[in-house]
């Protein structure tokens, strides 16, 4: 063969070989998908996972975004298509209830309020679990509002009613409107674990106790004449999924620390705390729960995890 011919044969087989890499066969059906959402194909001994035998997954609010990417990868499927897959709604508690009665097999979530343990307790459910990245409690308040900084202590008297002027913190004088959670949602069991101010925390009245995430969010950032607001919620939540929010909020560092992937990942700001995948203790080893539980906490899966933005532990 000549020099030339050759030449052009090897170009045209390395053409072919480069449109071969950019799809995977699915392995059931034979249909061709885009790659997984990180790139690599998940190591699961050999189980394939359908959407007929996917786990029935759910989950606390800010890990909707992991879920649909966990998800699409072991699926091979579109981020939209996996969410028609998978239920983030309600609070925490109410989601680790559901796992404990069977509604769910699998849970990326914050960690359990005293309820959520007590009702496991109660039916006789274990739970097993797996940290697999972290997040933090950030406070926020008014962009308007000159105070950058709070220390945990001023939180706590906050919090507890014996500090309730903005001026006490180096702020301009204006009663501190502070907003709380709904008990059985994860912010709370965050504040009520990091904060622990148990029968302290004061009782706030109907309108300052707010149901969701983003109904609090809003309270902060978008409602008139919120200058003297503060609320909490998770940082991942926050920066990621309602970044908007910062246009008009911001968050406040703590104990002069403020929150950031790299600070949350090395614990320096104070405020930090895991997030889990949950199964029932009980899942048989080759059930679909199980194998997907052991892929997330796997190494491949734990890129994903980062892969999402979520902070990681780094000590």
């Amino acid at each position: 063969m000549k020099i030339k011919g050759f030449l052009s044969l090897l170009l045209a087989l390395s053409l072919v070989f480069s449109l071969c890499a950019c799809t995977v066969k699915d392995a059931t059906s034979g249909t061709t998908t885009e790659p997984s959402a990180n790139g690599q194909q998940p190591d699961n001994g050999g189980f394939v996972f359908t959407e007929e035998n996917y786990p029935r997954m759910g989950g606390s609010l800010a890990n909707l975004p992991l879920g649909q990417a966990v998800t699409a990868t072991v699926l091979g499927t579109t981020r939209e298509d996996a969410n028609s897959l998978i239920t983030f709604a309600g609070s925490t508690t109410d989601n680790y209830k559901a796992i404990v009665d069977g509604g769910f097999d699998i849970l990326l979530a914050y960690e359990p309020s005293e309820e959520a343990k007590q009702y496991m307790q109660d039916h006789g459910v274990e739970l097993e679990m797996t940290p697999i990245g972290a997040d933090a409690l950030v406070f926020i308040c008014s962009k308007e509002n000159p105070v950058t900084s709070l220390t945990v202590d001023q939180i706590r008297a906050i919090y507890s009613g014996n500090l309730t002027d903005w001026a006490d913190v180096g702020g301009n004088t204006g009663e501190i409107v502070a907003y709380q959670r709904n008990r059985d949602s994860g912010s709370q069991t965050l504040f009520d674990k990091l904060i622990n101010l148990g029968d302290d925390l004061t009782d706030p009245p109907a309108s300052l106790q707010i149901p969701t995430m983003l109904g609090l969010l809003e309270a902060i950032a978008d409602y008139e004449n919120s200058e003297n607001s503060l609320g909490y919620t998770v940082y991942y939540y926050l920066t990621n999924m309602e970044k908007d929010k910062l246009d008009t909020a911001k968050i406040l560092s703590v104990d002069g620390v403020e929150p950031s992937n790299e600070t949350i990942g090395d614990g320096t700001y104070p405020l930090t705390n895991d997030f889990y995948v949950v199964i029932r203790k009980s899942a048989a080893p080759d059930s679909p729960e199980r194998v997907l539980y052991n892929w997330i906490c796997s190494e491949q899966g734990l890129q994903l995890v980062e892969k999402e933005n979520y902070p990681v532990r780094t000590k």
